[in-house]
């Protein structure tokens, strides 16, 4: 038999995750956007600074909104941090490869890279950076 209660907050947990994720995701995408083609800066830079600048937010963020039955452990920052940095290091390896300086569809790729980034992360976070609380 089904646990309604649990399966909600399984599936609740991971839509959370996404939801902030995605908000993260859709403004570093738009800005990103906007600061390499209209603005005309370059992309390797743009998108390495823009991305390192949303990491404490998001982990804030995260840690309020989506881990709210958990807390961050023991050196559950760095984990975060690490994780991001891999994310960074896929999105910034993409971003000078396939930039087109077309605003919707460096859009779209930023965000595609960014959402899968995304889903490893969830995963990661989960088991390694936020545990019960005590």
């Amino acid at each position: 038999m089904i646990d309604e209660g649990r399966l909600s907050t399984r599936l609740g947990k991971p839509l959370r995750f996404l939801l902030v994720g995605g908000a993260f995701a859709l403004g570093y995408s738009v800005a990103t956007a906007l600061l390499v083609g209209p603005a005309g800066l370059p992309a390797f830079a743009t998108s390495v600074l823009l991305y390192v600048a949303c990491i404490p937010a998001a982990f804030f963020v995260q840690a309020r909104f989506t881990f709210t039955g958990q807390k961050a452990r023991r050196g559950g920052f760095l984990v975060y941090a690490a994780m991001q940095v891999v994310s960074l290091a896929l999105v910034a390896s993409v971003t000078t490869r396939f930039v087109t300086q077309v605003f919707v569809l460096d859009t779209l790729l930023f965000l595609a890279t960014a959402g899968t980034a995304a889903l490893v992360s969830y995963a990661v976070n989960d088991r390694l950076a936020f545990g019960p609380k005590a």
